[in-house]
């Protein structure tokens, strides 16, 4: 029997806590990089992406990338318990926001019809693009009433955050169309 949500939640999340911080920094790069190379980046003039916390794969990388390519940027901000999209720019400071997140004041366009892919992060992914976030359902409720058909959702995570077992999902719960890790690339649909 799949373990729960909740059981799954806690069990990878201290795994992940109990990360060394120079094996976080090497995955990290590694993940980014595999990113960096694939198409979702290449082909992606709007990107969003989360500000890592908890030991979460770095995103440094890809911001600066994406801006040395011309990119624009797009981190998340928490408004009315919704999850909105606001340009990165790196001339200003970002704020500390809703669950000690960084984030970009809410003071420019909102990016959610623009974003070309999403970087999501997770605690779990299943091998068919299934995921365990906070449990909060911010991105999940974003994914079911903001994305278009053209967004491309990309699960970011470590390559033991990827599990075998098939993750218990609920109706609003969306699918990745891809999983990247330190070690791999799994296109999922």
């Amino acid at each position: 029997m799949v373990p729960s949500k909740e059981v799954l939640r806690k069990k990878y999340l201290l795994i992940r806590k109990n990360l060394p911080s120079y094996d976080c920094f090497i995955k990290s790069w590694s993940a980014q990089q595999r990113f960096l190379r694939s198409r979702f980046f290449t082909e992606s003039k709007v990107i969003g992406l989360y500000y890592p916390i908890l030991n979460e794969i770095q995103t440094f990388q890809i911001i600066s990338q994406a801006i040395l390519n011309l990119k624009t940027v797009c981190l998340p901000t928490i408004i009315d318990e919704q999850i909105i999209f606001f340009r990165y720019d790196p001339t200003k400071r970002l704020r500390l926001g809703k669950y000690g997140i960084m984030e970009p004041e809410a003071t420019s366009e909102n990016m959610n019809s623009c974003l070309d892919t999403v970087i999501t992060p997770g605690i779990v992914f299943d091998m068919i693009g299934n995921r365990i976030g906070y449990g909060k359902g911010y991105y999940d409720k974003f994914f079911n009433s903001n994305t278009s058909q053209n967004t491309s959702l990309v699960g970011l995570g470590y390559d033991f955050q990827i599990i075998l077992e098939k993750i218990t999902c609920n109706a609003q719960d969306v699918k990745m169309n891809t999983v990247i890790s330190d070690k791999r690339l799994l296109h999922l649909g």
